[in-house]
């Protein structure tokens, strides 16, 4: 990652850590013990801070991401986006001022309409829908999109996160990240409320009379719009009313219950609507109940 947008950045961020938000700066003395990991699903992260770069030291870890990626809130605080307009690609960022003192910064962030590497949407699609300046945010909370913004236009996206202690000195981020609990999906603004999750491409690695447990591959969040690879294991509750059919040769039809499901084979599996926890977000067993298992075979 190249620096030439940091001198300008971080100029303006240090009199905000120096200024009117030194109060907040001097709240606490360490990182929470529970945080979200700040992006939603597949990763690579290695521990590269301090990384020579042609503008300096690298002051946070990149995070190897896709483009869109949801990028969530480390811990409950609030906002600031912040973007450099100069220039062809604009380098959109997010601060996270957390409860405990601690900044984290979120650089990077999505600059692309389509799909690929267009720069078309310059800031307008780097941060959550309605996020606004000043907004308090949920641990776990969307805050915004991975991208290639600024001076990592044309690379791989990532974000570049950074974690800076009250008095503004930034530190390694990379045993934060290794604590934090990886997400199933972002939590919604408190304006939008509850989710319904569908979980396509699963493969079934279990199940009992109440249970089914896949290992998931891309998960699609409602009201939110996000869909996004996310493999892992998650164990859902299977009530007596939720919907389970098998799709065969001649069409779908209705099975007895979830015992049918065989292991090893494909199902796609849909949440009912519920009000996010964040034992949900970690998918504990059992946290989140399915309303429609579709079994697809092998």
């Amino acid at each position: 990652m190249l620096f030439s947008h940091r001198t300008t950045a971080r100029a303006f961020f240090l009199l905000l850590a120096v200024g009117v938000f030194a109060g907040t700066a001097n709240a606490a003395a360490e990182v929470p013990e529970v945080t979200a990991f700040p992006v939603v699903g597949n990763v690579n992260y290695i521990d590269d801070w301090h990384d020579p770069r042609p503008g300096g030291w690298h002051e946070g870890n990149d995070i190897m991401s896709v483009r869109h990626q949801p990028a969530v809130a480390f811990e409950a605080g609030w906002v600031e986006k912040w973007s450099r307009p100069k220039g062809a690609v604009p380098s959109c960022m997010l601060v996270l001022h957390g409860k405990s003192g601690f900044e984290y910064w979120y650089i990077h962030l999505n600059n692309d309409r389509g799909p690929g590497n267009d720069n078309d949407a310059r800031c307008r699609k780097a941060y959550a829908p309605g996020l606004s300046y000043h907004d308090h945010v949920g641990r776990g909370e969307l805050v915004g999109f991975v991208g290639d913004s600024g001076d990592a236009n044309g690379i791989q996206p990532h974000l570049h996160f950074e974690v800076h202690r009250p008095s503004g000195r930034p530190i390694d981020p990379f045993k934060y990240l290794n604590k934090a609990k990886h997400l199933l999906f972002p939590r919604p603004g408190a304006d939008l409320g509850d989710v319904t999750l569908t979980l396509k491409g699963s493969t079934v690695l279990s199940k009992t009379e109440s249970t089914i447990t896949v290992r998931t591959k891309r998960v699609v969040v409602q009201p939110l719009g996000l869909d996004y690879r996310n493999v892992r294991k998650v164990t859902f509750a299977v009530p007596l009313e939720a919907n389970v059919e098998r799709k065969g040769g001649t069409g779908t039809f209705s099975t007895t219950d979830v015992s049918s499901a065989q292991v090893g084979e494909r199902a796609r599996v849909r949440t009912i609507t519920f009000t996010p926890s964040w034992a949900s977000q970690k998918a504990l067993a059992g946290e989140i109940t399915a309303a429609k298992i579709l079994l697809l075979g092998d």
